[in-house]
């Protein structure tokens, strides 16, 4: 029985309150995870390991403890197969997310096929077939956008005889990946296996040690961004609708209504959003985003927006954007520094605080000899 686990450090929902997530819950075939107090549970018992909700977390906080998909797709480079099976080393192809497809693909030199011949045989085909089949469409259409000649095939091939299944775990032991790409799984045994007991997710004091540290982009981006480094740069570098791609983003923030409060770029999972020293800046690195929502989520004001098109030069040519550039200067209340629009040099805090004292002696802000 295959364990899935989660790491509460990778969590957009256990680092943000406000976030509005549930990749996880939405393509669980048998909807064993629930979000319960803003957090994610789920019962190890029920879970069929498919790997759907791997796949679909945008910051990778989910693992299965037989399947690795990084190591799984070094496999299929090194053996050079071109037949992706559910009956052969992966549990489900709803393991694979949009970007392992498309650097597979194109790291692959045949054409790969999907075999779906088997989805009508599975007890949970009628939610992991139509997500199959959206992620395959979903990778074809970044893969013809970037012009590349690379395309993956959904078919039924049904090659691999059923009588022959090969476990994970023999599979995946003989395999001599050390020089690819590894994915960093160091996930605890939260649970002990065959639990009918629902897992939620708590923050340890080394999870918030490990969120403070972390800000690294998950293993299969970076498996992407090396697959886009070896493929020929296309003629034209297109736009497309951010609709139409799920696992990245552009931004735009409005500095008008942006209070500079700094929550967008502290939560942001990855680092795609940061600052300089001063909080005087900020900046996004469309590359490093995982459209994960977290900082639209925490953004009050909702000054930061997505843009409506996508560059796919950013695959080829990523570039650190400033968002924004404030003026900073030093309250004359605290001394401490602040973005100053103009007006007495008082920072927000120091603003609030005084008018509270003058709301207290009822004193009328407007009035004020002082």
């Amino acid at each position: 029985m295959s364990l899935l686990t989660l790491d509460p450090a990778k969590c957009v929902r256990t680092t943000n309150k406000f976030s509005q997530c549930s990749a996880c819950v939405d393509v669980c075939p048998v909807e064993t995870i629930k979000i319960e107090e803003q957090l994610p549970t789920f019962v190890p018992n029920d879970c069929v390991g498919c790997g759907g909700c791997i796949a679909a977390c945008p910051d990778a906080a989910y693992a299965l403890d037989d399947f690795n998909s990084i190591n799984y797709i070094f496999s299929l480079l090194e053996q050079k197969r071109s037949v992706l099976s559910c009956k052969e080393s992966i549990p489900c192809l709803a393991a694979l997310s949009v970007e392992e497809l498309i650097a597979l693909a194109l790291l692959h030199p045949e054409t790969l096929t999907l075999d779906r011949a088997y989805c009508k045989e599975c007890d949970i085909a009628q939610t992991n077939e139509p997500l199959i089949a959206a992620r395959v469409e979903e990778a074809n259409f970044i893969l013809e956008a970037i012009e590349s000649p690379k395309q993956l095939r959904f078919e039924e091939l049904k090659l691999i005889p059923e009588q022959k299944e090969h476990d994970r775990r023999a599979f995946l032991s003989k395999l001599n990946i050390k020089e690819a790409i590894k994915a960093k799984q160091k996930f605890e045994n939260e649970v002990e296996a065959g639990s009918e007991e629902a897992t939620s997710a708590e923050i340890s004091v080394e999870d918030i040690q490990k969120i403070r540290n972390q800000k690294d982009v998950p293993d299969r981006r970076k498996l992407l961004m090396m697959a886009l480094k070896k493929t020929k740069k296309p003629n034209i570098y297109h736009k497309i609708d951010s609709n139409d791609i799920s696992f990245i983003s552009q931004k735009i923030l409005d500095e008008e209504s942006c209070t500079a409060c700094q929550m967008c770029y502290r939560i942001c999972p990855t680092g795609a959003l940061s600052s300089d020293k001063f909080n005087s800046t900020i900046f996004f690195d469309a590359i490093a985003c995982i459209k994960c929502a977290s900082c639209h989520d925490v953004c009050e004001p909702e000054s930061l927006t997505l843009r409506s098109v996508f560059d796919l030069s950013e695959f080829f040519e990523p570039r650190r954007e400033r968002l924004v550039k404030f003026t900073i200067q030093k309250c004359d209340e605290c001394g401490l520094p602040f973005v100053y629009r103009g007006g007495e040099k008082m920072c927000n805090r120091c603003r609030i605080e005084e008018e509270e004292a003058m709301s207290l002696w009822g004193i009328d802000p407007e009035k004020r000899s002082f």
